[in-house]
C-alpha cells in the first residue's frame, strides 16, 4: 500500500515548511493522500508533498487532534456552504471546484460534475487534467471512453509534459504499455513542466468569491489550502519508472530524462524534488555512482537554500495580507517557489519581529 503523506489544507498560505521529521518540525495533519507508491522516493524528497503546510508548535497530541478537528470542522462548514452554489451554476469552472471538493466523498458525482464541466469547456486544462485524474483515481467509467478523455487532455495542454505523464499513467493503467512510453517521450520533449499550482490557487478564489461572503485575505487562506490538497498523480510515474526500468534500457532513459526535465523544468519545490529523486532511482538501477553523487550534491544545495527561507515563510502568516499571497503567486509563475519564498522571507523581515524558535516554542528539546 503507498505510504500516507499528511497534507493541511485548510492554512496552507504561503508555507513551504521543511517537515524531514517530525522532531524538527512538529505539524498538525487536517487529510490524508496517497503518495507516490515508491517509499525510497518519498524518503529521498522529504515528504515534498507536505510543503505547503502551516506549523503549529504544539507538543500534546490530544491539542493537535483537537485542531485537526476545528479545522476539518470549518472545511466542512465551507464546503457545505459553497457546493450547491457551485454545482448550480452555469460556469464550468464553478463545477470543476465543486467536483473538486466532494470527490473524496462522491467521486460518482464528481466524475458527473466535471463531464458536465468538459462539455461547456473542452479547452480549459484543468477541467481536462481533472476529468481524466478521477477516471485514474477510481478505475471508473468516465461517461465516454478513456482515450477520448485523453486526447481532451493532450489538445487542451499538449505543451505540458505533466499532461503527457499524467496520460501515460492513465494508458499504463489500461495496459497500453507502448502508448504509455510514447507518451513519456512527448513529455521530456514538451516545451514547459506545469503543476498549475497557481492556476488552481486562483480558480478556488474566484469561486469562493461567487459562492460565499469572506474577506479577500480569508479567501484567498482557503483557496490555498483546498489547492494544497490537490496532488497528481502524475508524480506516482516514479513508482512505475522503478517497475520497468529494472527491466527495461527504454524505460530507465526516458524515466531519467523525466527526472532532469523535472528538476530543471518545474517552479515548485515539490516537481523539483521529485525530478532530484527520480534521477537518483534512475542512476541508482544503473549503477552510475558518479551521477548519483552530483544529483545528490545538487539536492543538497537546494534543500539548504528552501530550510533557509522555512521559519520565514511560516511568519507570513501573521502578515494576513492578501496582496502578498497574490504576489507570492506571480513570482512562482514568473519564476518558480524558491523565489517566491525569498519575496515573503524580505516582506517578513521587515515588516515583522525576528523570529526566535526559543521564544515561540514550549516543547522540550528533543
Amino acid at each position: 500500500m503507498a505510504r500516507q503523506v499528511a497534507i493541511i489544507v485548510a492554512v496552507a498560505v504561503l508555507i513551504v515548511a521543511s517537515l524531514a521529521t517530525r522532531h524538527e518540525t512538529p505539524g498538525t495533519i487536517i487529510e490524508s493522500v496517497e503518495a507516490p507508491a515508491d517509499t525510497r522516493l518519498l524518503d529521498e524528497v522529504e515528504a515534498l508533498l507536505s510543503k505547503r503546510s502551516t506549523v503549529f508548535e504544539v507538543c500534546d497530541d490530544t491539542i493537535e487532534d483537537a485542531a485537526i478537528a476545528e479545522k476539518m470542522a470549518e472545511l466542512d462548514r465551507l464546503e457545505q456552504q459553497v457546493v450547491p452554489v457551485l454545482e448550480a451554476s452555469a460556469s464550468a469552472e464553478h463545477l470543476l471546484v465543486a467536483a473538486l471538493m466532494i470527490w473524496r466523498d462522491e467521486p460518482d458525482r464528481a466524475l458527473q460534475l466535471l463531464g458536465e464541466a468538459a462539455a461547456r469547456d473542452s479547452r480549459d486544462p484543468l477541467i481536462a487534467s481533472q476529468h481524466l485524474e478521477l477516471c485514474v483515481r477510481f478505475g471508473r467509467q468516465c461517461g465516454r471512453p478513456r482515450t477520448d478523455v485523453e486526447q481532451k487532455l493532450i489538445a487542451a495542454d499538449r505543451a505540458n509534459g505533466l499532461a503527457w505523464v499524467q496520460v501515460a499513467r492513465s494508458r499504463l493503467e489500461r495496459l497500453d504499455e507502448e502508448s504509455a512510453i510514447a507518451a513519456m517521450k512527448e513529455a521530456v520533449a514538451a516545451a514547459i513542466i506545469e503543476e498549475h499550482f497557481a492556476d488552481y490557487v486562483l480558480l478556488f478564489d474566484r469561486a469562493l468569491a461567487a459562492s460565499a461572503d469572506l474577506p479577500a485575505y480569508e479567501r484567498l487562506e482557503g483557496a490555498f489550502g483546498f489547492s494544497a490538497a490537490m496532488v497528481s498523480s502524475s508524480y506516482r510515474i516514479t513508482a512505475d519508472c522503478t517497475e520497468r526500468a529494472t527491466y527495461s534500457a527504454e524505460w530507465q532513459d526516458v524515466c531519467l530524462k523525466l527526472g532532469e526535465r523535472l528538476e530543471h523544468g518545474s517552479r515548485t519545490l515539490l516537481g523539483k524534488g521529485i525530478g532530484f529523486g527520480l534521477q537518483k532511482q534512475m542512476y541508482e538501477l544503473a549503477g552510475n555512482n558518479r551521477q548519483y553523487d552530483l544529483v545528490s550534491e545538487r539536492y543538497e544545495v537546494y534543500r539548504n537554500e528552501y530550510r533557509e527561507l522555512t521559519a520565514k515563510s511560516t511568519q507570513a502568516l501573521e502578515l494576513r495580507d492578501a496582496t502578498v499571497m497574490r504576489k507570492y503567486l506571480e513570482i512562482l509563475n514568473a519564476s518558480d517557489e524558491l523565489a517566491a519564498m525569498h519575496y515573503v522571507a524580505e516582506e517578513v523581515q521587515s515588516r515583522l519581529p525576528e523570529y526566535d524558535p526559543a521564544q515561540q516554542s514550549t516543547c522540550p528539546a528533543p
